[in-house]
């Protein structure tokens, strides 16, 4: 694995892009807060902007939230925290595998999505989305995230870094 070349405290833009047209999906900014072997945690404090280009939308959001991503993983993810830092629930992406460049990080959304709440009961979002954009993918592409949403699951079964031991299980979060 390699050390991702960031520092603590860094700032990074963080972006989703659509294929096969190659457009911005949505994107923000994040702090660097941990770094292993291969993985980054970034850190989007209380009230982060959230811009979603193709619905033409910017948010506040309402809560906290870390991001881990790993090299060369077809999915990124972690805790949706409030203020006290009590998990409200976690995000999960899946999609291409992360490109780390010096200020940002960036990966194609291949539309599938898992949350799980704090008790780590998970649900799978956008399925039908993604069977229709499947034929436009690379084979490769469609094995591999199908593959990613089982890795996920064994993710949160494992409590791996960055999962928190469960916790009160809470309603799903309103997302954009």
């Amino acid at each position: 694995m390699a050390v991702l070349d960031y520092a603590i405290g860094q700032t990074l833009r963080i972006e989703f892009w659509k294929y096969p047209a190659h457009t911005l999906h949505y994107w923000w900014e994040a702090q660097v807060c941990e770094l292993r072997e291969g993985a980054v945690l970034v850190h989007m404090p209380l009230g982060f902007s959230f811009h979603h280009v193709s619905k033409q939308r910017r948010v506040q959001v309402a809560h906290q939230a870390y991001v881990a991503f790993w090299v060369g993983r077809w999915y990124s993810g972690g805790p949706d925290l409030d203020a006290e830092g009590q998990v409200l629930e976690y995000y999960w992406n899946i999609q291409t595998p992360p490109r780390f460049e010096p200020k940002r990080i960036w990966q194609y959304d291949l539309e599938i999505d898992l949350k799980c709440r704090a008790d780590h009961t998970c649900q799978i979002f956008d399925l039908e989305e993604f069977a229709a954009k499947a034929p436009l993918y690379p084979a490769e592409w469609v094995e591999e995230a199908l593959r990613a949403i089982r890795q996920v699951e064994q993710h949160m079964r494992q409590r791996a870094w960055p999962v928190r031991p469960p916790g009160p299980g809470r309603p799903w979060l309103e997302r954009v």
